[in-house]
């Protein structure tokens, strides 16, 4: 069997370490983040590779730079065929790059040569596309550059946000991973070179895109609603209070209103008017500092005197 070493940090890439466990192929080692403060209390908490690896008895480096020399030692004493990295958040050097027997494959979450980057799976609901999927490359020093070992297409549902995608693609990363490693260990498998004419990036998310622009078409604004998750939900103001907005709908617009105008009923229904003659009904929200909520228990609260005739 293969020796590798895994390298990953959140969920995703926990889901991906559970899964080569689960089939045979535990990593000899397992490299991650270190742990971070979190919470109010600021608490140093490990990362769920960490605690996955720890529970297993799997040797951990929890390093926030892998490519000091005395990282770069003790890899190689690992004596690894593969490296295999998901999510791991650190850009490997060359000095690394070159300890396994091998080479390193890396799991990205979108179908190479699109969406190379940080955000990839966010940017492909933020575009609109229909489909995305996994793809395992050779990992080389330019990021998701490398040749292409196995790609698995999933579409992306229509409501779909990207956390949602996050969990479904970590589980076809899984798959994805056990499989090109069996492929690796028999040794039929092969190299394609992406096409660097489709090449297209997939910048991190900031806290700025977050911020709704109402004279945008509904179903942008939607797809931002829905992109924008876990992290940094878009968001509006209602009444000079900002308002984080979870979900919602495209709806028929209400008259000839100004983009940001609000309409309810005051009981189940709250709609804004979007740009180009188009409105979003609103199905779940949260105003600052205050639980999240579906429509009709936060119109509840207002007891049938809604006062907010705008959003933005």
């Amino acid at each position: 069997m293969l020796r590798t070493v895994f390298m990953g940090t959140p969920e995703f890439a926990a889901t991906i370490l559970q899964q080569l466990m689960f089939d045979g192929l535990a990593p000899v080692a397992v490299v991650c983040q270190p742990a971070r403060a979190t919470g109010r209390g600021l608490k140093q908490t490990a990362s769920e590779v960490e605690t996955l690896a720890r529970n297993a008895s799997l040797p951990v480096i929890a390093t926030a730079n892998i490519n000091t020399p005395e990282n770069i030692a003790a890899l190689k004493a690992f004596d690894a065929d593969l490296f295999l990295v998901a999510a791991f958040g650190q850009l490997l050097k060359k000095e690394v790059l070159a300890i396994p027997k091998m080479f390193s494959l890396n799991v990205h979450g979108s179908l190479l040569p699109k969406y190379r980057g940080a955000a990839p799976i966010q940017r492909a609901i933020l575009d609109g596309q229909p489909l995305t999927g996994i793809t395992i490359q050779r990992m080389v020093l330019k990021m998701d550059a490398g040749d292409i070992l196995l790609q698995m297409p999933t579409p992306i549902g229509q409501r779909e946000n990207a956390a949602e995608l996050f969990q479904r693609l970590a589980i076809l990363g899984g798959e994805a991973l056990v499989k090109s490693v069996r492929m690796v260990e028999s040794g039929e498998y092969t190299f394609t070179p992406q096409n660097e004419t489709e090449v297209k990036n997939a910048p991190k998310i900031l806290k700025e895109e977050a911020l709704i622009d109402w004279t945008r078409p509904a179903e942008t604004i939607l797809r931002q609603i829905r992109g924008l998750q876990p992290w940094p939900i878009a968001e509006s103001k209602l009444g000079g209070v900002r308002v984080k907005i979870f979900d919602a709908e495209v709806a028929p617009a209400y008259g000839d209103l100004a983009p940001g105008s609000v309409t309810t009923d005051h009981k189940t229904s709250l709609f804004v008017t979007c740009g180009h003659s188009t409105a979003l009904s609103l199905t779940q929200i949260q105003l600052e500092n205050r639980k999240k909520l579906e429509t009709r228990d936060f119109l509840m609260a207002y007891r049938g005197k809604f006062p907010f005739q705008n959003m933005g």
